[in-house]
């Protein structure tokens, strides 16, 4: 089983110009899978070209995060975006996370010990 077909569901639930629409049509006919990861800036400049009014932030804030709540996951890694087809692909967007998570929460332990160090207890 993969991601894709909730991708494809995703699609046909939108309007033919809806950002979301045609930024998921991009990626399935071009960033299926880690191995096939597409820069954000390309992503960006291709949505741009097919009349998409879109800016990197607001891809993340929009589209990307969008995926975080749905039945699809737009995975990302070091060269890019992409389509969650296999386990392995879940797996890398896995261990993106385990890494971003012990960093957020070594600056929430610094956040707590600088707080203390001036009598507040957060």
């Amino acid at each position: 089983m993969s991601f894709l077909p909730a991708v494809q569901r995703e699609i046909n639930s939108r309007q033919p110009n809806d950002p979301v629409r045609v930024t998921l049509e991009f990626l399935r006919a071009n960033a299926v899978g880690r191995q096939n990861a597409i820069p954000l800036p390309t992503i960006v400049a291709q949505l741009q070209a097919q009349g998409v009014n879109v800016t990197e932030t607001g891809f993340q804030q929009t589209v990307l995060a969008d995926s975080r709540d749905r039945d699809y996951f737009i995975g990302s890694g070091r060269r890019g975006y992409f389509l969650i087809e296999t386990a392995q692909d879940a797996a890398e967007m896995r261990d993106f996370y385990e890494v971003r998570i012990r960093a957020e929460q070594q600056n929430l332990a610094n956040l707590r010990r600088q707080a203390a160090a001036v009598g507040w207890n957060i």
